[in-house]
């Protein structure tokens, strides 16, 4: 057993992914220690540039499991959460209160929607800590940014709103036994950027390779690199999330005051 300097470290190193969950295993008072810690993240100028739709209509979910490319544990999970970018609040706002010689205000750019993605991300982060710390699992689905004229539409999402991810929750009907690996590739540097040379971008992935019964690797590292190439880049649904991802972009970055 490993040991940790304290528990908020202990969860975090521990803390893995799961996909199968207990049904109505998270209680009210649970989910609103979830959201609480959303509102507690880091984030720019203490704006909240985001928000959280709980997904508690059973068909609604049935949806959701379908945008994101049919996964149909997401139909059956306890918690549902969909993590949107949001400047609407402020951009209304602003409309109220700011004069601007009579001329129309400005409006966000490309620069909001980064910012904004991130005060989304780090919102959804806190919640994973926060659920996890109370026993209760998670898992990140980056499919949600699919089907978006569609998940607009359902939704409800005005202009500066757009679906970044979605969170999914539940005590875990089993907990894994181990955690996800992660690549053995220096990630840490000091005062500038450090490429790794060549010949060890190959055994970066060594730990990601899975193993059979007997611990022996069941691909080489060869084999690993060019199944996650057509997964990552060259799959349908990575030109699918690439067009989707274009139109939200699109959406925000038209001007609002021109039909």
């Amino acid at each position: 057993m490993a040991e940790y300097i304290n528990e908020t470290v202990k969860i975090i190193e521990e803390r893995t992914s799961c996909r199968s969950f207990i049904p109505d295993s998270v209680t009210e008072e649970e989910r609103a220690v979830i959201t609480s810690a959303a509102l507690r993240a880091p984030n720019g100028g203490k704006m909240s540039k985001f928000s959280i739709i709980d997904v508690r209509d059973p068909e609604l979910k049935k949806k959701v499991a379908k945008w994101c490319d049919d996964q149909p544990f997401i139909a059956s999970a306890p918690c549902v959460y969909i993590i949107l970018s949001d400047f609407s609040r402020w951009f209304r706002l602003f409309s109220r209160h700011v004069k601007s010689m009579g001329a129309p205000i400005n409006f966000p750019r490309e620069d909001e929607i980064l910012l904004c993605e991130i005060d989304a991300v780090l919102a959804a982060e806190n919640m994973v800590i926060a659920a996890e710390s109370m026993g209760i699992s998670s898992c990140f689905i980056a499919d949600m940014i699919l089907n978006y004229k569609e998940v607009k539409e359902t939704l409800k999402l005005p202009k500066y709103v757009m679906p970044i991810t979605l969170l999914v929750m539940g005590r875990p009907k089993v907990k894994p036994a181990r955690r996800s690996a992660r690549i053995s590739a220096p990630f840490v540097y000091t005062d500038c950027y450090q490429e790794i040379p060549d010949e060890e971008l190959d055994s970066m992935v060594d730990p990601l390779i899975p193993v059979d019964a007997k611990g022996e690797p069941v691909m080489t590292e060869d084999e690993y690199i060019r199944r996650y190439y057509i997964r990552r880049l060259g799959s349908w649904l990575s030109f699918d999330r690439a067009m989707n991802v274009k139109e939200m972009f699109a959406d925000w970055l038209k001007n609002p005051y021109i039909d």
